[in-house]
């Protein structure tokens, strides 16, 4: 049958696939017939350039009224006290001109130091009451906010930040500004980085010229970029922290649109969505945008978040777009939880690696190992790191890298190795998600997440369990391993056993530590 052409608007995508979950599919589109892949087909296809979830959310939830009417002749607005501003190149990765203030409405709230009741912080009011200029100074900038919500997570960051020293926390609500549809929200993150910007030039009159030595910005989503912003306009800022930098509309600019390791002394990111599915990109990106760069899981889904765009759908049309949305935000949200925690420990061990595979693999060859979050010093080697989390809070798990060396031409199957320490077992972890073969002296590796501190590493045990296509009748195979590492990444020790061992299949052997100058192969 002749495939049909059908013209999809941009605010009938989503609901043409949600009819399609629950009614006789039409017969086009991949695999005609299949609820599933018809769905997926108008997911994907259609006239929108760039196919954003949230970008289809916007034609769902906004109100019309909110889209300023702009002639196609204007280009810029400018605004008192705030500037000028353009959608030509290189600020054309949006087509929406900024809202006025007065639309966005950005306040500030304040924590002052030693207190855990936050104020409003207003510039017509003594505010020497409540900000020491002399302490340090955290601001914390929210991301897109479709429903304009007071988020938890903003106030329990700026108790746990007061936990720590005297300091001064600012909390920026821009929410009118931040909501549906999603690009005039991507347009509003310019104004909103030079409000900050005025209000701490406001409060700090002395360091309007010099280095803001004791400033830290802490961004999540598109907050990050306004953090991004609000250090371009100030002289040099000490430190920004960008929680997964939005990726929409932002992930192929210039380093001026987005959040840039120049912006700062120091740019520390967290990257927890950047995955894609099908067509569609996660509301993170992959793209390095700081001096050090985090990949916890990979950067991509995180653990305990549901995963694929049609599970999405089906929330969406059970419970309504709300809770899907927040659904889908779950990889997104999890760098500001990782930060929260890192705030309160230092566990968040990373290892410097070219990416998420060799990570994976155990074959980082830097081997440089840093804490991931709050307590990250400035003084430490720039790149990409990667570490993996547990799926619930606290998130915190005990990452060993595991390097078994074997004989010639050993092919390794169904090889499994678990830790044995003085605090605990660790469960056992499959050497290699495939069967590889190895020659002479060559290594392979993995990486096992333990959920709690194991202690001093003492033996490890390797059980042989080849899968059934490799097995022979009434034959034993083996493997000859020459070597084991383990490196305690959280605790920078190492483990190593020299021991030669033949091993046949459904047997387990143990090796035990050896001197760590015994050399292995």
């Amino acid at each position: 049958m002749k495939k049909k052409t059908v013209s999809f608007s941009l605010c009938t995508i989503w609901s043409t696939a949600r009819y399609h979950m629950i009614h006789e599919p039409v017969p086009y589109g991949p695999r005609p017939g299949t609820i599933w892949s018809t769905a997926r087909y108008h997911m994907v296809y259609g006239p929108v350039p760039r196919h954003y979830f949230i970008v289809v959310f916007s034609c769902l939830s906004a109100d019309a009224s909110r889209r300023p009417k702009y002639s196609s002749h204007i280009k810029s607005r400018c605004f008192k006290s705030l500037g000028c501003y353009s959608i030509e190149y290189p600020f054309n990765n949006t087509y929406f001109l900024p809202d006025s203030p007065r639309r966005i409405n950005t306040r500030f709230w304040i924590y002052p130091p030693n207190s855990y009741k936050k104020k409003s912080l207003r510039l017509d009011r003594d505010y020497n009451k409540i900000y020491k200029a002399s302490l340090p100074t955290k601001v914390i900038i929210p991301g897109f906010n479709p429903y304009h919500e007071n988020f938890a997570w903003v106030d329990e960051m700026a108790n746990e930040l007061q936990k720590t020293e005297p300091m001064n926390v600012i909390i920026v609500d821009w929410s009118g500004g931040a909501g549906f549809p999603y690009e005039q929200a991507v347009a509003n993150t310019r104004v909103v980085g030079k409000q900050i910007a005025n209000l701490l030039i406001h409060l700090n009159p002395a360091h309007a010229k010099r280095r803001f030595m004791k400033l830290h910005l802490i961004g999540h989503s598109l907050g990050a970029h306004i953090a991004s912003y609000t250090a371009n306009h100030l002289k040099h800022v000490y430190r920004i922290s960008g929680l997964d930098p939005a990726g929409p509309n932002f992930q192929d600019t210039v380093p001026k649109v987005r959040l840039d390791a120049d912006d700062a002394d120091f740019v520390d990111v967290i990257h927890t969505d950047g995955a894609m599915f099908l067509a569609i990109k996660g509301f993170g990106t992959m793209k390095p945008m700081g001096d050090v760069d985090f990949y916890p899981n990979g950067g991509k889904r995180q653990p305990g978040c549901q995963g694929t765009w049609l599970d999405l759908a089906i929330r969406a049309y059970n419970t309504g777009i709300k809770n899907a949305s927040n659904s889908v935000g779950c990889s997104h949200s999890r760098a500001i939880f990782l930060y929260i925690e890192s705030i309160k420990s230092t566990c968040f061990t990373a290892v410097e690696c070219d990416n998420s595979q060799n990570f994976t693999l155990g074959k980082c060859k830097n081997g440089e190992y840093i804490t991931m979050g709050y307590h990250l010093r400035k003084n430490v080697h720039k790149g990409s790191y990667f570490l993996n989390t547990l799926g619930r809070r606290p998130y915190c798990g005990y990452n060993y890298i595991i390097d078994m060396y074997v004989a010639q031409n050993t092919t390794l199957h169904g090889v499994y190795i678990r830790i044995v320490g003085t605090k605990g077992i660790s469960s056992k972890r499959h050497i290699s998600g495939d069967p590889i073969s190895t020659g002479y002296g060559n290594k392979v590796g993995t990486v096992l997440l333990a959920h709690r501190n194991l202690g001093e590493i003492k033996q490890v045990l390797v059980l042989y369990a080849p899968e059934s296509r490799f097995r022979f009748f009434l034959y034993k195979s083996t493997i000859q391993v020459l070597g084991i590492t383990v490196t305690d990444v959280t605790h920078h020790s190492r483990f190593k056993s020299c021991n030669k061992m033949t091993i046949a299949s459904d047997s387990r052997v143990v090796f035990h530590k050896k001197d760590s100058n015994t050399n292995c192969i």
